[in-house]
């Protein structure tokens, strides 16, 4: 039992933190719980090394957090219905997340954030970047932000799913749109500045993967606005980046944070485990 001697170690100057001295193998304390929440909400991504936890020890230490939000599009770990797989395998050449992007923006109430664990890694490459978007709407000048105050921006699936938006190795073929049926078509209109329902602070709320245009615009004339604001989000001052080992644990805050896959392990297994917290509101 290690969970009264935490030590939360940042990573970056805005995103990212390292947390020791805590087993999730075992309950954690209400003292535990507390310190890594307000270092999840603080940091937006939390890292622990060294982790041997089962399916049901990840399933516990979510389930701590929160009720459990369930993929309809991913695969399933067998035997335990709540636990996603992360997989790609030698032969694929695309990956899940390989796009900045927050999970399921698409819908009303997108996952408060995921807990991946990492089962089979490849040699080299498979990092994962993160991406503060508190701090990046922190960074806009007042001008900007006062456009972007009272904007509200559509999330689709489809947009993540459509070839016209793809590099060739990310296609999706019309067997797999067949496949994924009703759930390509979800969507929801978000605000563009929304606020996190537990340290206040104002996030910029959109992502390259599913945010299609600005409310009562046009794709054509959202697209510029909406690029100059993934560039500035995405720009290495606001990110970090993890690199996996054997048992590493990932949580990140996904009401305010992107994260983005690297690819670059092509002809190599990649598996995690991921589990899910189901969603609070933004909009507040």
């Amino acid at each position: 039992m290690q969970n009264n001697k935490i030590e939360v170690r940042p990573v970056s100057n805005c995103v990212g933190a390292e947390i020791t001295g805590v087993d999730l193998a075992d309950p954690l304390t209400e003292s535990a719980y507390s310190e890594i929440r307000q270092a999840l909400c603080k940091w937006g991504v939390i890292f622990f090394r060294d982790q041997n936890i089962t399916p049901e020890q990840h399933l516990s230490f979510g389930q701590k957090f929160g009720d459990l939000h369930l993929s309809k599009t991913i695969g399933k770990v067998p035997g335990h219905p709540m636990v996603a797989e992360v997989r790609k395998e030698p032969d694929q050449t695309r990956n899940i997340g390989g796009n900045w992007h927050t999970d399921h923006s698409f819908v009303e109430m997108p996952p408060l954030g995921s807990i991946l664990v990492a089962r089979e890694l490849p040699e080299t490459g498979g990092d994962t970047l993160f991406a503060n978007m508190s701090a990046a709407y922190d960074a806009l000048s007042e001008g900007m932000q006062k456009t972007l105050s009272g904007m509200s921006a559509v999330h689709a699936k489809k947009k993540a799913l459509q070839a016209s938006n793809l590099s060739a190795e990310r296609q999706v073929s019309a067997k797999e749109m067949a496949e994924i049926g009703e759930a390509a078509e979800e969507q929801f209109v978000h605000p563009v500045v929304a606020k996190h329902p537990e340290t206040g602070r104002k996030i910029l709320y959109v992502n390259p993967t599913y945010t299609v245009r600005f409310d009562g615009w046009t794709e054509r004339e959202s697209k510029p606005l909406l690029q100059f604001l993934f560039d500035q989000a995405g720009g290495p001052e606001n990110t970090c980046r993890f690199r996996w080992q054997k048992d590493s644990v990932v949580f990140w805050d996904n009401r305010s944070v992107w994260h983005y896959a690297l690819n670059d392990y092509h002809g190599q297994r990649r598996l995690l485990h991921r589990v899910s917290v189901a969603g609070s509101d933004v909009r507040a």
